[in-house]
């Protein structure tokens, strides 16, 4: 079953927090000595200062320690969400982990202000609860919401995962996102939350390319019975896929045959945000 608890920061365990020299090296650089956590923060650190990402030898050389080394590192990284791996490449990035745990120390990233006044619109017009997510690892990351005004409220969690193929906002990122990601989950078997939720590789590649023509998603009871989302892509100012904007409620006020209304909004919403963001929308008319 998928993840649907939240992705709470974990401790990362090591053995007496100190990794164990391999013999028969010539020469240890002063770096070899850290405690793991060091090295652990020394990744990152390298990680963060290259958007692009890096690959295992790069980081190796410039930390000056052992490849087999910096592997165990990012493998555990990577394993609590602290970073990434870019599908296409194989470079690891800082992961989406460490934004949550930015977003509780510092205002830097600062997604959920900018697009706040655009949620505020969306959600007292449709009237539901309204939700900025990212992706990470074939999973939807939620980064916040505002609730709806409905006598039937849906709340998320910051940090809360969900598959792919189990809702809206994972519709979307398979849609918009480099075509890596798609080809690496749909190679995966596919979780299945309700007898709705799509785990038919090729129903859910049908999916896709609707998803990817109309450009917004649902799901209705995919995820939960009685649930329905409705999503749309948020882009960046290079044309990638940010995350996505989404519309939560009740299938009674969001049922499975949208309203028009519903996904102007929506869209309407996408758009403004992506602006904000930096993305010529005129570039998708």
């Amino acid at each position: 079953m998928p993840r649907h608890t939240p992705s709470a920061l974990k401790e990362i365990n090591a053995s007496e927090g100190v990794d164990v020299i391999e013999s028969g090296a010539a020469e240890l650089s002063a770096e070899q000595g850290l405690p793991t956590a060091i090295v652990s923060l020394k990744v990152i650190e390298a990680l963060a200062a290259a958007p692009a990402g890096l690959g295992v030898t790069r980081l190796a050389e410039m930390l000056g320690m052992p490849k087999a080394r910096i592997h165990r590192h990012l493998s555990m990284l990577r394993e609590h969400g602290y970073v990434g791996q870019d599908p296409r490449t194989n470079q690891y990035r800082v992961g989406w982990q460490m934004f949550l745990l930015g977003r509780a120390c510092t205002s830097r990233f600062d997604v959920m202000s900018l697009a706040k006044p655009v949620l505020e619109r969306l959600r007292d017009q449709v009237g539901q609860t309204v939700v900025i997510a990212t992706y990470s690892d074939n999973e939807v990351v939620v980064i916040d919401f505002l609730r709806g005004t409905a006598p039937v409220e849906i709340s998320l969690r910051p940090g809360t995962r969900f598959h792919l193929n189990t809702v809206a906002q994972g519709k979307v990122v398979l849609a918009f996102a480099p075509q890596g990601v798609s080809q690496q989950f749909l190679d995966q078997p596919l979780q299945s939350c309700t007898p709705r939720t799509i785990t038919d590789p090729d129903r859910l590649r049908a999916e896709i390319e609707l998803v990817r023509r109309r450009g917004w998603a649902d799901a209705p009871e995919e995820l939960y019975i009685g649930v329905n989302a409705l999503a749309a892509p948020l882009l960046q100012a290079n044309g990638e896929l940010f995350g996505t904007v989404a519309i939560i409620g009740s299938i009674h006020y969001l049922p499975g045959t949208p309203e028009p209304a519903h996904v102007q909004a929506l869209l309407d919403a996408s758009r403004k945000i992506s602006e904000l963001m930096g993305h010529d929308t005129r570039l998708q008319d």
